[in-house]
């Protein structure tokens, strides 16, 4: 960790390409001072070991300066000589997510889409000590007050690499002003509205006036809550925690309620499913851990089914309602039923379904059976059609009436989420906007 007054130093992460290479980094680059630092830093240490270094820069759209910053970060990045992406991301502001959550989620889209293995974030220590304070706020647990990791994989093929993790902003602001660099201030970045500014504008100075190591205290302890989290995750695995997603969990009557409590966040976990509450959670691993060996445990939660059978817990889809398909054959209005309502195509121009694909055979109508996956713009990865309902806060009921709209095996509209992007409309061009109308309630695009 850097002391104070040192200049900020960063290393190459180690290579993963295989032995003696290096990988090539993208630095997620805002064209604020932390990452025009971390630019800076790793641009003299591609130069020095001749290592492939890019950038990108997120374009969300929320300030009125977003094509101005831009220009900014293009212009820094053709001085270094370092190829910049400008990544266009649109909000969505139905999520639910809120406009601050549904901007990272966008970033991480675009991180996780990246060709680098690596990419460059310029997160420090005050960012780390804030989020654990916001965190705690939060009543989060220990996974999440451990907060930001120096390196963490984001999927199979990219990892995250915060290498500015031990460096102060106030180290970073004395690099950039010793080094001559110029930055972007975030107009925004000033407004208390947001929880984090608001600790940063209003708390941390008042910390800092009577507790000047808060944000040293805050780091360590962050790095104990990593340590902590990583040895119940090894205990969970004691326990019987299975290595995949899918697979039974073996069902122990001998573990302590704190140890069968741990395991069952694992397992919920391990299988992409919210965590309850305390109450809700401690319930579950009662009746999972304490029935008869002949009982049938059925427990509904976020949208699955968990259920024990022979000592051991599962997690399944609930039992399908009944199977249904209805043909589409261009026409401008499906009836699917009386429950279902019926779907109408009106003509737009530049939105919605590209014209010209509808005379072509093989549309239908089904409901979810799961597993689908939809890519929502070009550029941007394919997403499960599970989590983006989850993410729109759609009830496991209303998930398992909608209509969803296929081309042969391509799930293609999906109401309330969108349009697969390899069928939308061209700015333009004739197309035709689906709406889903059932009898009593709103019409849903």
């Amino acid at each position: 960790m850097a002391r104070a007054g040192e200049r900020p130093v960063v290393a190459w992460p180690s290579g993963t390409g295989g032995e003696g290479t290096d990988p090539a980094v993208c630095v997620g680059f805002s064209g604020g001072l932390d990452s025009t630092v971390l630019l800076h830093l790793l641009h003299a240490q591609a130069q020095a070991g001749a290592r492939r270094l890019t950038a990108v820069h997120m374009h969300h759209g929320l300030s009125p300066n977003a094509d101005r910053w831009a220009d900014l970060c293009r212009a820094t990045c053709e001085r270094l000589g370092v190829s910049l992406d400008v990544a266009r991301v649109e909000l969505d502001r139905a999520s639910g997510l809120g406009v601050e959550a549904e901007a990272r989620r966008a970033r991480y889209e675009v991180f996780a889409s990246r060709p680098e293995p690596i990419v460059a974030l310029a997160h420090q220590r005050d960012d780390q000590a804030e989020t654990v304070l916001l965190q705690l706020l939060r009543g989060t647990g220990l996974k999440g007050v451990a907060a930001m990791p120096l390196l963490r994989a984001l999927n199979d093929r990219v990892a995250l690499y915060r290498p500015l993790l031990g460096c102060t902003r106030a180290q970073l602001e004395r690099y950039a002003r010793d080094e001559g660099l110029a930055w972007i201030e975030d107009e925004s970045n000033a407004a208390t509205t947001h929880d984090r500014n608001f600790l940063r504008h209003e708390i941390a100075p008042r910390l800092e006036a009577r507790f000047p190591s808060w944000r040293e205290s805050f780091a360590r302890f962050s790095t104990h809550a990593a340590q902590a989290q990583r040895l119940l995750e090894e205990l969970a695995a004691l326990d019987g925690l299975p290595a995949e997603p899918g697979a039974p969990l073996p069902l122990d009557p001998r573990l302590s309620e704190a140890r069968r409590a741990n395991l069952l966040r694992a397992f919920l976990a391990l299988n992409d499913l919210a965590m309850p509450g305390e109450a809700r959670l401690a319930e579950m691993a009662r009746q999972l851990f304490e029935a008869r060996e002949d009982a049938q445990v059925r427990l509904e939660h976020d949208g699955e089914v968990v259920t024990r059978h022979h000592g051991h817990a599962r997690i399944g889809p609930p039992a399908s309602p009944p199977s249904w398909r209805v043909a589409w054959r261009g026409e401008p209005e499906v009836a699917l039923g009386e429950a279902l309502g019926v779907v109408r195509f009106e003509p737009a121009t530049g939105e919605g379904l590209r014209a010209d694909r509808a005379r072509e055979a093989g549309w239908f109508f089904a409901p979810r059976a799961g597993g689908e996956r939809i890519r929502l713009a070009p550029g941007r990865p394919t997403r499960t059609l599970k989590n983006l309902l989850q993410e729109r806060d759609v009830a496991p009921a209303e998930r398992a009436r909608l209509p969803l709209l296929f081309h042969g095996g391509d799930l293609v509209w999906v109401p309330g989420v969108g349009i697969a992007a390899e069928y939308a409309c061209e700015p333009g061009k004739p197309g035709l906007r689906p709406h889903w109308r059932v009898a009593g309630r709103a019409p849903v695009c």
